[in-house]
């Protein structure tokens, strides 16, 4: 009888249901008993409907798992649940924004709770994500403070394989932070845009798929520095003369000054073209060859500019610097009279960007304070007619340039041979071909 009522007290202990715990209570991935089963029921379905794109019905499900078992779905059930609150949050009203910006807030503070150690996501690549979305979404206007920590976190942390838009917010916080009081924070901002640069240069030289957006990053936090003030050629020979000098056995850190005056415009400064005279010595590179051929033009050495700017082309392999170099050599030909030369530099410089109008409008100023006829003050005018032919071309290929070439062919035009003069010189009959020779040596339309 005794074993008769033990084995039914034993049926009955089986037979109730297991006690249900949330996994949030009992720190279990998925809960127990009816509790576990709603975790992946809703797990489930939020996972499915994802899927299929209807982020409507997935968040009511993903909202369960958050709160109830948030390790049920690892750290996918963050990312997506980041999504999943952006889309409802853009489409909430007004008075209700804050509450999900609080909830997506929540929402990395979680994901750092229970993942923040994972190997590849951890807290510090989260904080980066949060303050992406912080800066986005909070509408704060003294975000400053909260955000500058989480995103410097992330890029030392992330270093060049952080986050594009990670590392784009970051400069653009400490550019904020640097407004805010240059004095302070000038010596810092302008480090940081070094080290970021740095960052950014390794990955983009990786070439892999996220190389143009790190391009994209690069480009911006160049212009940010450059219009910020920081970039002051004044204030920039403040800071960094002392350190050419104490780094001049350092090419690295030379080219780093060196980038940084490049970027600002400051090729006159005399500390610029010091690093660049320095950095030359132990490694050559075409932008030292520029800086030392900028030093040679500031005394009047243009000989020497010319055989700096030679070595930067042959050294270079960016077409468009090509061209810069290529122009430079042939601004300083022309002012050493040397236009034959100058005229071989400009077209040099059209073969590197044929859509440039400069080099023309260049040549056209040689032809017309040229006169290879001597005496005859009719035939010199013909110099004109080559003038403007050359100023047309400028216009045709190159907007930028239009104006100033337009101005020219007006003031060029009141030189041309007049009609009494093409009376007294047949081979200026309007419509023939002319040739004028000398170093010229161009054949010509006559014009009316």
């Amino acid at each position: 009888m005794k074993v008769k009522y033990f084995l039914l007290g034993l049926a009955t202990v089986f037979a109730l249901p297991a006690m249900a715990v949330k996994g949030i209570d009992d720190g279990s991935k998925f809960g127990t008993g009816e509790d576990s089963i709603r975790c992946l029921e809703n797990l489930s379905m939020y996972q499915s409907y994802y899927k299929i794109k209807d982020y409507e019905s997935a968040y009511a499900s993903w909202k369960v798992v958050f709160d109830e078992c948030p390790q049920a779905g690892g750290r996918t059930l963050y990312g997506n649940g980041a999504f999943l609150i952006v889309q409802k949050m853009m489409k909430a009203p007004a008075a209700e924004k804050q509450q999900w910006f609080d909830l997506l807030m929540k929402c990395y503070d979680q994901r750092i709770q229970y993942f923040g150690t994972d190997r590849k996501y951890s807290e510090a690549w989260i904080r980066g994500r949060q303050a992406v979305d912080y800066i986005n979404y909070s509408g704060d206007a003294e975000m400053l403070g909260k955000v500058l920590p989480w995103l410097k976190q992330a890029v030392d942390h992330g270093m060049h394989n952080a986050d594009a838009d990670v590392i784009n917010s970051y400069f653009q916080m400490l550019e904020k932070q640097y407004q805010s009081n240059p004095d302070v924070y000038r010596a810092g901002f302008i480090d940081e845009y070094l080290r970021v640069g740095d960052m950014l240069d390794k990955r983009i030289l990786m070439a892999d798929k996220q190389k143009d957006n790190y391009q994209l990053v690069r480009n911006n936090i160049d212009n940010i520095f450059s219009v910020s003030g920081a970039a002051d050629c004044k204030t920039l020979e403040g800071v960094f003369a002392s350190k050419v000098e104490a780094e001049k056995e350092n090419s690295e850190a030379l080219n780093k000054i060196i980038r940084v005056f490049r970027m600002a415009g400051c090729k006159d400064s005399d500390v610029y073209s010091t690093a660049s005279i320095y950095s030359h010595q132990l490694n050559p590179t075409a932008q030292t060859a520029e800086g030392c051929a900028q030093r040679a033009i500031k005394q009047e050495k243009y000989a020497e500019a010319i055989a700096f700017y030679d070595e930067a082309l042959q050294l270079e392999e960016v077409d468009s610097l090509k061209y810069d170099y290529a122009y430079a050599k042939a601004a300083i030909l022309r002012q050493m009279g040397r236009y034959a030369e100058s005229r071989s530099a400009a077209y040099q410089a059209i073969s590197f960007k044929a859509n440039e109008g400069d080099p023309y409008i260049l040549i056209a100023t040689m032809y017309a304070d040229s006169n290879p006829f001597g005496d005859d003050k009719i035939l010199a005018k013909t110099v004109y007619w080559a003038a403007v032919d050359k100023l047309e071309k400028a216009k045709s290929i190159d907007p930028e340039c239009a104006e100033s070439a337009q101005k020219l062919i007006n003031a060029y035009r009141q030189h041309y041979p007049s009609k009494e003069d093409v009376f007294f010189k047949p081979e200026l009959k309007p419509g023939t071909m002319f040739h004028i020779g000398g170093w010229i040596n161009e054949d010509v339309r006559c014009r009316d």
